[in-house]
């Protein structure tokens, strides 16, 4: 009779153990599309800046840049992406 629940302990903790790695890695793989996203519309946006005719543009989309909502570790990648997609600053 132990054994049997020491191997349906077991079991339950393998299966818990399991959904928690294959809901890290799901997680972890839509954050990375989100920064890659991300770095790509930045670089966008410095690239657009650093061709236009206007010299003041640099320095606004350099001050946009600057003003991200960032939160160091804990920054919102999808709320950093929509300021950069609407081109709005961050208040």
């Amino acid at each position: 009779m132990t054994i049997k629940a020491i191997f349906a302990v077991l079991l339950s903790l393998t299966f818990g153990a399991l959904c928690f790695g294959v809901g890290a890695f799901t997680t972890s793989f839509n954050q990375n599309m989100c920064y890659s996203e991300l770095l790509s519309e930045l670089g966008s946006g410095s690239q657009k800046a650093a061709n236009s005719s206007k010299p003041e543009a640099f320095k606004n989309w350099a001050n946009f840049a600057s003003n991200l909502p960032l939160q160091g570790y804990e920054s919102n990648c999808e709320e950093i992406l929509k300021y950069v997609k609407a081109g709005t600053p961050h208040e």
